[in-house]
């Protein structure tokens, strides 16, 4: 999510007796020589609030890099990661790809990307300016990802739904239960939380299920060695496993739960502050009762989710990609981020001033975000797409196998540790 400035276009000297000779022409085939058009698909063009900044992005670029454009291509959310690596792996990709934390590590790790220096330095970054998110994207001194949003996880709240249930703001994980016991309604289809309740992608399963996991102290991963079975790990496994048999959250994919979420019909989400941003553009009555707060957890410790923008090897347009990802570091656009999409951007110090007063809830946002760590396993970041592919099933074993919780953490810290032993012995 950040902001540079991206000049394009080829300036000459001698200007009037350039202009003597005809220039506007000369200028147009000179315009037309260097046109590029700038592949970028994602599923975000297909997003209000994403979309809505995306194209201001584009309009900004656009504008400032005569004949060159930005081409949006509108994929779906399932399958694009797999599609993706396979497209780049191929030497077929698209100018710009989107990664989220694991895959920018699996894909700095390959060498997959290009370096990004050069147009940090057109949009007058630096490095050490990007915010704590940018770790994984970094590698011997070179940044090959900027965030398009950081989305820290806290507990969003409608707090309507609360009020008119007689619930309040919990504080530890019984009040969370007994919150969710009021503002459930049968009748309504009203839910007081949503977490993981259908088979899901593998990446989509982990995304869901890692925020809680941490909250309760626990982790898949530490400095490198799997910890399936930490008791804090089990214990965040058997809260989700409750709430899901206890009929308290709703049977929906993630992506359907964001929608009935902005609809005022789930309590509470743990979630980035994006959500809110699509609240706004769909429900006042919603959008004006948004709170947050930590997540009521015993381990207060919360995950990231950052979405990386990126050139990869091989793409056609890759000077006038990195000319767009140096637009997007302008300060404006690094505003707009926080204004439109309501997420944290790439650059720090970026939050427009007033918008805190103006946004209270987003304070608990700030706040998670200057504590928390990636969602991507710990020390083995870089692999992360094919963990998820072994925690995933697990995960779903517990829920819809009714698989028991400690036999399923026991035979997952084998598969790690044996994935791990063979990632180490290559």
């Amino acid at each position: 999510m950040a902001a540079a400035k991206g000049e394009g276009g080829t300036k000459m000297k001698g200007t009037r007796l350039f202009l003597a000779m005809g220039c506007a022409a000369a200028l147009s085939v000179c315009a037309a020589a260097h046109a590029a058009e700038v592949a970028f698909p994602t599923w975000q063009w297909g997003e209000s609030s994403n979309a809505a900044f995306l194209n201001k992005v584009k309009g900004d670029f656009e504008k400032n890099n005569a004949g060159d454009t930005i081409k949006p291509i509108t994929v779906p959310y399932e399958g694009f990661f797999d599609k993706q690596y396979s497209e780049v792996r191929a030497g077929s990709p698209a100018d710009i790809v989107t990664l989220f934390d694991p895959d920018m590590g699996s894909f700095v790790k390959q060498g997959l990307l290009e370096p990004l220096d050069k147009y940090l330095a057109m949009a007058g970054v630096s490095a050490d300016q990007l915010s704590a998110s940018h770790k994984v994207a970094i590698k011997d001194g070179h940044v090959y990802g900027v965030a398009f949003q950081t989305n820290p996880r806290a507990l969003l709240v409608n707090g309507k739904l609360f009020k008119d249930a007689g619930a309040k703001l919990p504080t530890n994980v019984d009040e969370f239960l007994e919150a969710m016991k009021k503002i459930r309604n049968p009748a309504k289809q009203e839910f007081g939380f949503f977490s993981l309740s259908t088979s899901e992608a593998a990446d989509a399963t982990y995304i869901q299920t890692t925020p809680i996991v941490l909250g309760f102290g626990g982790s898949w991963f530490k400095a490198g060695k799997p910890t399936a079975t930490d008791p804090n790990t089990i214990a965040a496994l058997k809260f989700i496993k409750k709430i899901y048999d206890d009929g308290l959250v709703p049977r929906v994919n993630s992506i359907e739960a964001q929608q009935l979420f902005v609809n005022g019909k789930i309590g509470s989400f743990i979630v980035g502050p994006f959500l809110v941003g699509f609240a706004a553009e769909q429900n006042k009555e919603v959008y004006e009762n948004i709170q947050a707060t930590v997540p009521p957890f015993p381990g207060a410790q919360s995950a990231a989710v950052t979405v990386f923008l990126g050139i990869p090897k091989g793409a056609k347009n890759a000077d006038a990609a990195g000319r767009f990802i140096a637009t997007l570091l302008k300060p404006e656009m690094q505003q707009s981020v926080v204004e439109i999409i309501k997420a944290l951007p790439a650059v720090k110090g970026s939050i427009p001033a007033g918008f805190l007063d103006k946004n209270p809830w987003f304070g608990a946002f700030v706040k998670a975000g200057d504590h928390a760590v990636s969602y991507a396993p710990e020390g083995m970041e870089e692999y992360g797409p094919e963990i998820y592919n072994i925690i995933g099933p697990a995960i779903e074993d517990i829920l819809f196998n009714n698989k028991d919780v400690e036999q399923a953490t026991n035979d997952l810290q084998g598969e790690l540790e044996k994935f791990v032993a063979e990632k180490k012995a290559n």
